[in-house]
């Protein structure tokens, strides 16, 4: 038997292209929060163990990207380790596309939930908020100040575990763990400062039991990266 052509659905007209994927011009606000280590935990795939009470949440959009169409989103990454393996999991995220929903959960699971995405940017100051069925479950401000710096945990490479369920019993057909590292990585701007971080409630999303202890440190960065293939580490179905 020849080797199937089509890798996407549906197949006359796919929902999103081949990799790779060209993110030329981004911009993102990451502020880093200590946590409560226990419920950071519980947020991560079983597989995966905390490595830090330090994480992660960031508000991006992107103004160039070759491959799909153009989106935004956010998230909340979380340190953690596989085995002997370093690395961090992308613990929650939400997009605005289909495509750019659909691509990163079927090729490396990621986690993603389709919600609207503001990114609204002046000379001082950013707001990136994240609602999804009508709560606010992301709501940052960033504001610029020279004088601030904190120095992030390592968030690289990312460690997900891509689940699909099985079409006969409760269960999964495929169940992976994946290393992903980006690809031709540049920082072309990088602005320290402070930043305020409002969740509110929500029993579907529930980001606000994360258990943020203190805001440690924020940064506004413009960047390009390429999106490819990631590694498959581990088949937990065997």
């Amino acid at each position: 038997m020849s080797k199937y052509e089509y890798t996407i659905l549906p197949e006359y007209s796919p929902l999103y292209p081949a990799l790779p994927y060209h993110y030329e011009d981004y911009q993102k606000v990451s502020v880093y929060c200590q946590g409560d280590i226990e419920a950071l935990q519980r947020f991560l795939p079983k597989e995966f163990k905390v490595t830090s009470d330090v994480f992660e949440v960031f508000v991006l959009t992107n103004i160039k990207i070759q491959g799909l169409d153009l989106y935004s989103e956010g998230g909340i990454v979380i340190p953690c380790s596989f085995k002997d393996i370093e690395g961090a999991c992308v613990a929650f995220e939400y997009v605005d596309t289909d495509g750019a929903l659909c691509a990163g959960r079927e090729i490396w699971g990621y986690p993603k939930k389709l919600a609207e995405v503001q990114f609204k940017k002046d000379e001082t100051s950013i707001r990136g908020v994240i609602t999804r069925k009508g709560k606010k479950i992301i709501d940052v401000t960033f504001e610029k100040d020279q004088g601030s710096f904190y120095e992030p945990p390592i968030l690289s490479p990312r460690l997900q575990v891509k689940r699909m369920p099985n079409p006969e019993v409760y269960g999964t057909d495929t169940n992976f763990v994946i290393k992903n590292v980006l690809q031709n990585a540049e920082t072309k701007k990088k602005v320290y400062g402070q930043a305020t971080i409002n969740i509110e409630p929500s029993a579907e999303d529930p980001l606000s039991e994360l258990g943020i202890k203190k805001v440690l440190g924020a940064m506004y960065m413009e960047g390009a990266f390429t999106l490819t293939y990631g590694e498959i580490v581990e088949n937990l179905n065997k």
